[in-house]
């Protein structure tokens, strides 16, 4: 296989493409303890996660025009945030554009898994990179509660955002928690304090389990369909022939 061939088939698969990118930047910054690089790396692998998932959408969705109308100001927002103070208006700004952009990826991810042409390989990472959008949509959410209203949220009964320079500082914590909550881990360390953050905890768990019941019930039900099409196309082949022959 020549080397154009090569990436003609790495482009085929933009959901594998995603998933890939999004977990190598996920211990990317795991991999980072310095705090305040850690706070500017975040910033970062946030617009190198949307710019791909952007990339892949254009080139491979019908919606390339809501996509990039969506997708050009989240990747500018959060670009631009970087080298900038935190204010509460921009971050609402920053928050809006990039909310918007991912909830219209889940969206648009998860018609194309139900009624787009896919491989069923391509089918089950399209699944996980919605699954890890969820997480990543609620991270933000409950990141720019905490930043808006300190005490939104409390670790082991402590604030969490006293220490806090700048709303990408608290992203790291708040994607852990969205992802423990996500899974119905429930580690306990962190807690919702507030009426409004009490109710996206468990609006994130109920959705997270749903995901799960109804994506994987579908996936195997499509695959399984699949499988009995192709069998009774092999067998209805053969009754043909014995027909004709008779």
């Amino acid at each position: 296989m020549s080397s154009l061939e090569r990436v003609q088939a790495i482009r085929r698969r933009p959901y594998r493409n995603i998933f890939y990118a999004i977990v190598t930047l996920f211990f990317a910054d795991a991999l980072v303890s310095d705090r305040l690089a850690r706070a500017a790396l975040v910033d970062v692998i946030v617009v190198l996660v949307l710019f791909a998932v952007l990339f892949e959408t254009v080139r491979s969705r019908r919606h390339a025009a809501v996509a990039l109308v969506l997708g050009a100001p989240a990747i500018l927002s959060r670009a631009v945030g970087t080298f900038i103070a935190d204010s509460i208006g921009w971050n609402n700004v920053v928050l809006v554009s990039t909310a918007l952009f991912i909830g219209f990826l889940i969206w648009n991810l998860l018609r194309d898994l139900l009624v787009g042409e896919r491989s069923s390989s391509e089918r089950v990472y399209g699944a996980l990179c919605g699954y890890l959008f969820i997480g990543l949509f609620f991270s933000l959410l409950f990141t720019h509660m905490e930043f808006r209203s300190p005490g939104s949220f409390l670790l082991r009964g402590g604030a969490i955002s006293g220490a806090a320079e700048s709303e990408a500082a608290l992203l790291p914590t708040f994607t852990y928690y969205s992802f423990v909550t996500l899974t119905t881990l429930g580690y306990g360390d962190i807690t919702p304090a507030t009426t409004y953050a009490r109710t996206l905890a468990w609006l994130e768990a109920v959705i997270g389990q749903l995901y799960l019941a109804v994506m994987v019930a579908t996936l195997v039900g499509i695959r399984v369909s699949e499988g009995l099409r192709a069998d009774g196309g092999r067998t209805g082949g053969g009754e043909d022939e014995d027909l004709g022959a008779g």
